[in-house]
């Protein structure tokens, strides 16, 4: 195939993955409302080898160290399926003073995790003897939860979708010792929406409520990747967090605007950031076949405090505090540790394998129906065939194992809610590589 070939090919994954991404929610599954899957090769290790591998462009995503450690222009482009199942047990609830008409006579222990295709598109085009140019398309954050319009605790939350775009040009250099640093800006464009249901504060009945914005902006990452010895690689990136200031709306249902006291829909804006994360990592060569991976990734959510949305008037005249809402999240740092192996069978198979402990950042006592997250732990399993000497095809697997979450929501106006959520997660992603 030609480089004009090859070039249209990742000029026309990479317009896919746009697409897609805009199209498609991702699916938290690891801590917080990350969406780890930018790499269906890192996919099959559980992510070991994020900082220090550049086997195929899409390593990239976490190391921009590695743009300078590749010899030939490299493509990369894939999808990753996500299947998480999340279900309440032991649910219990009641009214408070705002819904003492409802009734709670029907907890939903559906499933309220939706399916999710995440996509991916990575490039790294050699400069020069030293200096190359990448960049990487990810969705990194997402989040999706769906209740049935019964659901007990449905005025705590009811549908929650939150959507990223992020897009990383990366220049690198690379030292004649087999130091490579990278650097670069990431360009993030996010969607967030939040329903739940209101009260009629001038009688019987409920409806419903959506507030939605969307932003633009930006930060920084920048990394280093050092070959050590032939044998010894050292990886350590940081991505910055990106400051959102969200401009949307909040629109009510037909229901809730007719009540005697009407909700009204507003302009609205909102302050939330993604959060800054270090990692860092080794892979060692152990001999011609086999190579074991260690990472660590610390992730500061500290930045995900209190979330308020400001309106540009009151929702509803009988209700004096209207004029905004807020969420107390109170979320602290977590880290995520990985270890795992690659297998190099002949010049065409190569398998991997790998496990890893995905900790929270939600503290028990600020837990909600919106991320019911827990403590999650990973296995892997991956292979990666060798098509033809400028393409090699990857596919990774993981199940996710989490701790048993519990969600007690206890406010004198909204109620109360109580439930044990039980989850797991199944992972598929596919990766093709190409390079010339």
């Amino acid at each position: 195939m030609s480089k004009f070939k090859k070039s249209c090919l990742w000029g026309a994954a990479s317009a896919t993955a746009l697409l897609c991404a805009l199209t498609t929610i991702g699916t938290a599954h690891a801590s917080g409302f990350q969406v780890r899957e930018t790499s269906g090769t890192l996919q099959g290790s559980s992510f070991a080898g994020m900082s220090t591998l550049s086997t195929d462009a899409s390593t990239m995503s976490y190391n921009p160290g590695t743009v300078g450690q590749y010899e030939e222009t490299t493509y990369s482009t894939g999808l990753t399926v996500i299947r998480p199942v999340a279900k309440a047990k032991n649910v219990s609830a009641s009214n408070g003073s705002l819904n003492n008409t409802q009734s709670f006579s029907s907890p939903s222990d559906e499933d309220m995790a939706n399916d999710a295709i995440v996509p991916n598109a990575h490039a790294v085009w050699k400069l020069n003897d030293q200096l190359n140019l990448g960049i990487s398309i990810t969705s990194p954050w997402g989040l999706v939860t769906d209740y049935e319009g019964d659901f007990a605790g449905r005025f705590y939350g009811t549908t929650s979708s939150i959507k990223t775009i992020n897009v990383k040009p990366v220049l690198a250099y690379r030292f004649d010792n087999g130091l490579s640093i990278g650097a670069g800006p990431q360009i993030q464009y996010i969607d967030a929406a939040l329903s739940k249901a209101v009260d009629n504060l001038a009688g019987a009945g409920e409806g419903s409520s959506k507030v939605s914005g969307d932003a633009l902006d930006y930060g920084w990452t920048a990394g280093v990747n050092w070959e050590m010895t032939p044998s010894t690689t050292l990886g350590l990136s940081y991505v910055s967090e990106v400051e959102h200031k969200l401009k949307g709306k909040i629109d009510f249902d037909s229901a809730a605007e007719g009540f005697a006291a009407p909700w009204v829909d507003r302009n609205a804006t909102a302050d939330v950031a993604t959060p800054e994360s270090i990692t860092f990592g080794i892979a060692q060569k152990l001999d011609d076949q086999w190579t074991v991976m260690a990472d660590a990734q610390w992730t500061n959510w500290n930045t995900i405090d209190t979330l308020t949305f400001n309106f540009d008037g009151l929702t509803n005249a009988a209700a004096a505090t209207s004029g905004s809402t807020s969420d107390e999240y109170k979320w602290g740092s977590a880290w995520f540790g990985s270890l795992g192996a690659r297998y190099q069978h002949d010049e065409n198979w190569a398998f991997t394998g790998g496990i890893a402990f995905d900790e929270t950042p939600i503290k028990t006592q600020y837990r909600n129906v919106r991320l019911p997250n827990s403590n999650r732990y990973w296995t892997s399993l991956g292979a990666s065939y060798q098509v033809a000497d400028w393409a090699m095809v990857s596919l990774g697997y993981t199940h996710i194992f989490a701790d048993e979450a519990r969600v007690d929501h206890t406010t004198s106006t909204l109620g109360t809610f109580r439930a044990d959520y039980e989850a797991h997660v199944d992972i598929i992603a596919l990766q093709a590589n190409f390079k010339f």
